[in-house]
């Protein structure tokens, strides 16, 4: 936090800073939230993004998680990895699941219960 001139009260760090100081002055006090990691309003330290989340570039408030068809599986990313062939990830996830379609069908797309749709292989392919 930090007591502006002519304030009653201290006032703390935006989202996406941070600072454990006592004696600021400004806003501009403030770090910058690192990649990798989230700071909320008020935030005293950054918090690590956890696996399946990530926080590209810097001053982040938030993590986000990874994308359907990606995965993350450790902390404190600036990203997510595509999804392997032969295996599917839905939001947030932290590492790749096997796709459980029968021979003869294949996976693309996961719904809200994170379990691939399997779709008839059209004729003719393998």
């Amino acid at each position: 936090s930090y007591c502006a001139k002519g304030a009653s009260a201290p006032l703390p760090c935006g989202a996406g800073t941070y600072s454990d100081k006592t004696n600021l002055d400004s806003a501009g006090g403030c770090e910058g939230c690192p990649e990798g990691h989230a700071c909320t309003t008020g935030s005293v330290a950054p918090v690590a993004c956890r696996s399946g989340t990530f926080a590209s570039g810097s001053r982040n408030a938030e993590c986000e998680p990874c994308k359907a068809g990606s995965y993350q599986n450790a902390t404190r990313a600036a990203g997510c990895v595509l999804c392997g062939l032969g295996s599917f990830c839905p939001v947030g996830a932290s590492l790749e699941l096997p796709a459980a379609c029968e021979p003869g069908t294949y996976a693309n797309v996961t719904d809200g219960d994170g379990l691939p749709e399997c779709f008839d292989c059209p004729a003719g392919s393998s």
